[in-house]
């Protein structure tokens, strides 16, 4: 494995979001280190330079990659954007146009619509279910001078999965942006990572918002492995397949979502970064 690693920023877009960034090593051969070697690594990178993800990313054969993400304290199941960020660096590396992540996730390189190259992550759709909004989520959000309850909510299959919670397009953008969660409160009643969203089905447009404070993330700058679950409740109740989503972190995300049968597909810019 390189001693070096690659910055790079994922689901940015000029004005509008800064996206996130994600620190990639790069191995011709598999990682032999220990779990707990890969954390340590990771903790020291984010200490250092403030990088809550790094992924190790090994070539098993031409064109399929094994790639293992990190944060500070724990391995990430799924990263979507340090799949994504990987990727890019192996896309500028190599001429790949499409490589096997994992084994069943793919990545491709694409032109967006202003010329530019983007990398399109395929992930497995996660099915979402519709339930009754829980009675304890009116006591966890909270809206500058507003009472607002969500009107619909799902969630995935494990209890340590999704929660999505569902508000009406006409709640105002700033004060969307406003909301807080009580993490405290999260924490005390489930174990789900927490989903907020607005759909907007005229525009195709999507806000959200992510929380999971139960695994140390009080508020996600820009995350992609949700869009497996979100993309099959938008697909499935508003039957729309396409759509923009703009993430409304402090940082802010963009992405692009395309679903399909069986996979849920993510454009996103990534860009490479020096240290």
């Amino acid at each position: 494995m390189q001693s070096a690693y690659q910055l790079v920023r994922v689901f940015n877009k000029t004005k509008v979001a800064e996206g996130n960034q994600a620190a990639i090593f790069l191995s011709t051969s598999p990682i032999t280190l220990l779990q707990d070697e890969l954390i340590s690594i990771s903790a020291d990178i984010y200490e250092a330079k403030g990088i809550a993800t790094t992924c190790f990313t090994s070539e098993l054969s031409d064109g399929q990659y094994e790639v293992q993400c990190f944060n500070d304290k724990s391995a990430i199941q799924c990263c979507g954007h340090g799949m994504i960020a990987a990727a890019k660096n192996i896309f500028t590396k190599n001429k790949f146009s499409k490589i096997i992540i994992n084994k069943n996730i793919s990545a491709s390189r694409n032109i967006d619509e202003e010329g530019r190259e983007i990398v399109v992550l395929s992930l497995p759709r996660l099915a979402a279910r519709l339930q009754t909004v829980p009675g304890w989520v009116c006591e966890v959000i909270g809206f500058e001078n507003e009472k607002l309850i969500p009107a619909k909510s799902a969630v995935s299959e494990d209890d340590d999965g999704y929660l999505l919670l569902e508000f009406v397009p006409a709640v105002a953008q700033k004060v969307f942006r406003a909301m807080q969660l009580d993490l405290n409160k999260v924490c005390e009643n489930t174990k789900r990572a927490v989903v907020v969203i607005q759909f907007d089905k005229k525009k195709e447009s999507l806000s959200m918002r992510y929380f999971a404070p139960q695994y140390g993330v009080i508020e996600d700058i820009a995350t992609g492995s949700v869009m497996r679950f979100v993309g099959d409740y938008i697909d499935k109740n508003y039957q729309c397949a396409q759509f923009d989503v703009n993430q409304y972190s402090t940082a802010g995300g963009y992405m692009k979502i395309n679903c399909t049968e069986e996979n849920v597909l993510i454009a996103a810019n990534a860009n490479m970064e020096s240290e």
